[in-house]
């Protein structure tokens, strides 16, 4: 209480538009200028998305030095007191003293202000008509969740995950007379927005997750092509998965994928070590802000790079002899049912019970099939999945759906999909 009181400055002075020069902040007139610029935009009406884009438009960088902008960090921002000449003190505090871990204050403990000795970047005025305008727009948006769920009724909502490990947000694509299809949305990039959407905007792609757009039509377009795969020919499902699981391991080409899996994890192992070491001299004040700023973008574009290619090989782990065993007298079982609608077309329904989940990739899919007779759950159900086959879905695949669904909305973009499956 004392160090709050005479305003003792904590941690380590990475803030945008300060330096931190001994004990004190010292404006950053270039960063400063960034700050009064997100200040300005949110007081003529814009919103985090929005300011968010201009920043990068404009091309102004964070306090990392990165030129992406995060809606989170303009939200930070704007919160922040230092801007106005304040420092605030407990925002996080020790709820346990023998774990030492730190929580956010939500009023568990009451917050102290004081007046800081560092120079303002925008007015005390400026600050508390942007508090009150995000406290009004707070409202109106608790207002709209209010008995918003988070289970959604939605099939592949529930069912798709994207490579970087969203989930997708579902959007309108067309309007044929009372019927609507949909397409879905990796959520990061409804922060960020698509490849397509930045590069036509004259943004950088760099870290931008780069999942497609996905239409509603591939997905049961894919979901019947992959579900005919394994229940047309029972037996030779069987045959065919006796022989992989008899491999004991998951994936193509299953001893050359592990082993380069193994070989990037190390390396992942290796730059997340450095990157600790680098926070950590960064602490201790054994290196500069320059220094620290360069090699941490150093190391965490290399540690962005091996995580994208850590996602190629999805859930690609060893099988036990237990997954295995399990696997196949599941299979065994569900073979000996009835599993082939009489139509020939496999209902939503079906596709709910023996769809675990579908990872979206950049140029695949990934189907996660629950095979077992007593089939349900979703994604996190789905347990070690096993590869077993590669399918395409080729434009005459997709031409033939459409002809069977005449109230969906033809598509003009025939595209071979590449669906991996696994079991």
């Amino acid at each position: 209480m004392v160090s709050f009181q005479n305003g003792v400055v904590y941690g380590t002075g990475n803030v945008l538009g300060y330096d931190k020069v001994g004990p004190e902040y010292v404006i950053n007139e270039e960063q400063a200028e960034t700050v009064r610029r997100i200040f300005d935009l949110y007081l003529a009406g814009n919103g985090y998305h929005k300011i968010m884009k201009q920043l990068e438009k404009e091309g102004r960088r964070t306090a990392m030095g990165k030129t992406m902008w995060h809606y989170a960090t303009v939200g930070h921002i704007l919160k922040n007191r230092l801007y106005c000449g304040e420092l605030e003190y407990r925002k996080e505090y020790v709820p346990d003293y023998l774990e030492q871990k730190r929580a956010k204050n939500k009023g568990e403990l009451e917050r102290v202000i004081v007046e800081g000795k560092h120079q303002p970047i925008v007015t005390k005025e400026e600050f508390e008509r942007v508090q009150k305008m995000m406290a009004e727009k707070d409202a109106q948006m608790g207002q709209r969740r209010k008995n918003k769920g988070v289970h959604s009724d939605d099939l592949w909502r529930r069912k798709m995950r994207c490579q970087c490990g969203h989930a997708f947000a579902k959007t309108k694509w067309h309007t044929k007379t009372d019927f609507i299809t949909y397409t879905y949305k990796c959520y990061d990039q409804t922060r960020t927005g698509t490849i397509a959407a930045r590069l036509k905007n004259g943004l950088g792609i760099e870290n931008v997750c780069r999942s497609p757009l996905v239409q509603d039509w591939k997905m049961y377009t894919m979901a019947q092509k992959v579900l005919h795969a394994v229940f047309d020919d029972p037996e030779g499902t069987l045959l065919n998965a006796a022989a992989v699981l008899g491999c004991g391991i998951a994936g193509v080409e299953q001893s050359e994928v592990l082993r380069d899996k193994e070989i990037i994890e190390e390396q992942l192992k290796k730059e997340r070590g450095r990157y600790e070491t680098l926070l950590d001299m960064r602490m201790n004040n054994e290196i500069p802000k320059e220094v620290f700023s360069r090699k941490q973008q150093e190391v965490g574009e290399r540690i962005a790079e091996l995580e994208q290619r850590m996602a190629q090989y999805g859930d690609v782990e060893p099988a036990t002899e237990a997954d295995v065993s399990g696997k196949l007298e599941n299979l065994q079982r569900l073979m000996g049912q009835s599993a082939m609608p009489e139509d020939g077309e496999f209902s939503e329904e079906e596709m709910d019970r023996y769809v675990s989940g579908v990872r979206v990739y950049e140029d695949r899919f990934e189907w996660l099939l629950n095979l077992s007779p007593d089939a349900g759950g979703g994604l996190d159900d789905a347990g070690s999945p096993v590869y077993f086959k590669k399918i395409t879905v080729t434009p005459d695949d997709e031409r033939a759906w459409f002809r069977k669904h005449p109230q969906w909305s033809k598509s003009n973009r025939y595209a071979e999909l590449e669906a991996w499956i696994f079991i």
